[in-house]
Order: structure tokens, then sequence, then C-alpha cells
């Protein structure tokens, strides 16, 4: 997966991640790839078919808990 920075965003880290994303243009539904069990989903808002595509979002880091 590629990360980005973008500066003018507070140097945000962004990766991009596949999708599936409504067919709908106005419907802005979207799931991340590895949430989805059927081969061809459906759109859980609208029931209209989804599609394969990629989106850049912000790369989240986990925090560790300390044993204590």
């Amino acid at each position: 997966m590629a990360t980005t920075t973008l500066e003018d965003e507070g140097k945000q880290e962004l990766e991009q991640i596949e999708i599936w994303r409504c067919k709908q243009p106005d419907c802005k539904a979207w799931t991340r790839k590895e949430f989805v069990t059927e081969t061809l989903p459906d759109c859980p808002l609208c029931k209209n078919p989804m599609v394969r595509s990629y989106k850049h979002v912000p790369v989240v880091h986990k925090k560790s808990k300390k044993k204590g």
C-alpha cells in the first residue's frame, strides 16, 4: 500500500486502501474491502450494486497498552 504526506493538511499521512463504493453517483456509501464477505456486494444504504475502487484515508497508529 502506498502512503502519502499532505503538507497543506498539517503533514497528515495517508494510505491507499481498496474499497467497495456504491455505483449510484448520488449515494456516498463505501466500505473497506476486508469488511465485505460477498463476491459482488449491494450497497447497504440504497441496495444498488457496488464497484471496487480505491480511497486515501488517514493512517491510524495503534497505541500499545503498557502492562504494569
